[in-house]
């Protein structure tokens, strides 16, 4: 029988089909086993590996000629393109998108397990789980302040209950305005009608700007009153790794915090 070790020892070309399974492969030092990666991966295209992927699209053919011990991808990658890629003799591990810090923490495990790099996810994954326990538990008590947490502006679109990124608004101690929601579409009526303490915007380039001057526009709104809009880093907030997961948390509890005290 081939265990985990043995399958890991094999696995030297990897190939990976989104930008945060690569960086997560930067963190573990796996970085050397990666053979090709999508026109997205900003750390694998400062490495010049090969582009064998867009956002959605694969090419199959320049896959398969890489030659990899295995493909890694998440369910954004259709079923479809997965189903080719097995048929065509490749091993395919798929990491759907993770609904909590915890299980960020356990897919990032099970890369290291994969790739040969137990030790190194282990000890990540502890520090991470440290870092964000000791924020935690520095909170101010009895502040459970509304909190919006925008990721899309044309639709408005907004963080949900059942996603990692909404632990980052309930790990602060604060109530998600959006928590009965069961689809992310907003409009701007309804966030005034909530009245967050808080607006948490994630960039997306100019559009983050312009959504924080839009929401600074609107005076009966708390979070504008009180000057509590803020702009957070998508490529650190959006991208499930334990390690960006931390620092995003610190960012905004260290937000929060300022203007509380």
């Amino acid at each position: 029988m081939l265990t985990l070790q043995g399958m890991a020892q094999k696995v030297q070309r990897v190939v990976s089909l989104a930008p945060s399974l690569t960086k997560n492969l930067y963190y573990l030092g796996a970085q050397d086993q990666l053979i090709g990666c999508t026109s997205y991966c900003t750390e694998a295209l400062a490495d010049h590996k090969t582009v064998i992927a867009s956002a959605i699209k694969v090419n199959l053919e320049k896959t398969v000629s890489l030659h990899p011990d295995v493909v890694l991808a998440t369910t954004i990658t259709s079923p479809e393109t997965i189903e080719m890629l097995q048929k065509l003799g490749l091993r395919v591990e798929v990491f759907p998108t993770p609904v909590n810090f915890k299980e960020i923490g356990e897919q990032f495990m099970r890369l290291g397990e994969i790739t040969g790099h137990i030790k190194e996810a282990a000890s990540i994954v502890e520090r991470s789980n440290q870092k964000v326990e000791a924020l935690k538990n520095n909170l101010p008590e009895n502040n459970h302040p509304k909190i919006f947490f925008q990721i899309g502006a044309d639709p408005l679109f907004t963080v949900l209950e059942g996603t990692f990124m909404n632990d980052y608004i309930t790990f602060a101690g604060g109530q998600n305005i959006a928590e009965d929601l069961k689809h992310g579409t907003m409009t701007r009526e309804s966030v005034l009608i909530k009245n967050p303490e808080y607006i948490f915007v994630v960039t997306m380039g100019i559009t983050g700007q312009e959504e924080m001057k839009q929401w600074q526009k609107f005076n009966e709104l708390n979070a504008a009153k009180n000057n509590k809009i803020y702009i957070v880093d998508a490529e650190k907030a959006c991208n499930p790794t334990p390690v960006t997961f931390a620092e995003t948390f610190e960012t905004i509890v260290n937000l929060m915090r300022e203007n509380h005290e």
